[in-house]
C-alpha cells in the first residue's frame, strides 16, 4: 500500500494506492476549500495511477498520515454512522439504487446510507437492488451486503 498527496494548482488529493496502483480510498480538497471523501460521493480516482503521469507537487504520505486526515474528514460523520448501523442491523435488508463501481465492489446508494456490494452477481447502473446487510465496514462507513 502507498499513500500519496498530490497538490494541483488550488486543490490536494489524498490517495491511498493498492500494489496494483488502483486507489482505494481518496479524499479530495477542492479550489473552495470545500472536502470530498470517496467513501461518501463518487470522487475516487479512474484506472490506476502512474506517478510519472501525475502533474503538480507529490508528497510521499506515511499510513498513519494519510488515516489522520481521513480520520479528521470523517469525524463529522461519526454519529450519523452509528445511527445508520442502530436502524441497519445485520440481517436486514435494504433497498437502494446500484450507484457506481470501484475496484472493492459496487456502491449501492439509500435515501441514508451507502452500501457496498461485493459478490459476483452483474448489476445496472441506476437500478434498485435489495441485499441483505452482512458486516459494517467502518473505515468507509458503509453497509457491507449480498
Amino acid at each position: 500500500m502507498k499513500y500519496m498527496l498530490l497538490k494541483l494548482n488550488e486543490e490536494k488529493y489524498w490517495f491511498e494506492i493498492e500494489n496494483d496502483n488502483y486507489v482505494n480510498r481518496q479524499i479530495v480538497l477542492d479550489e473552495y476549500n470545500k472536502f470530498h471523501v470517496s467513501c461518501m460521493e463518487d470522487c475516487l480516482a479512474e484506472g490506476s495511477i502512474d506517478e510519472a503521469d501525475l502533474e503538480g507537487d507529490i508528497e510521499h504520505l506515511t499510513k498513519q498520515e494519510f488515516e489522520d486526515v481521513w480520520q479528521s474528514v470523517l469525524k463529522h460523520y461519526k454519529k450519523q454512522w452509528e445511527e445508520i448501523k442502530k436502524k441497519y442491523p445485520v440481517g436486514a435488508c435494504i433497498q437502494g439504487v446500484c450507484s457506481y463501481f470501484y475496484p472493492q465492489g459496487t456502491v449501492i446508494t439509500g435515501k441514508d446510507f451507502i452500501a457496498i456490494y461485493k459478490g459476483n452477481e452483474t448489476l445496472c447502473i441506476n437500478r434498485l437492488v435489495q441485499f441483505e446487510i452482512k458486516s459494517y465496514d467502518d473505515i468507509n462507513m458503509w453497509l457491507v451486503v449480498e
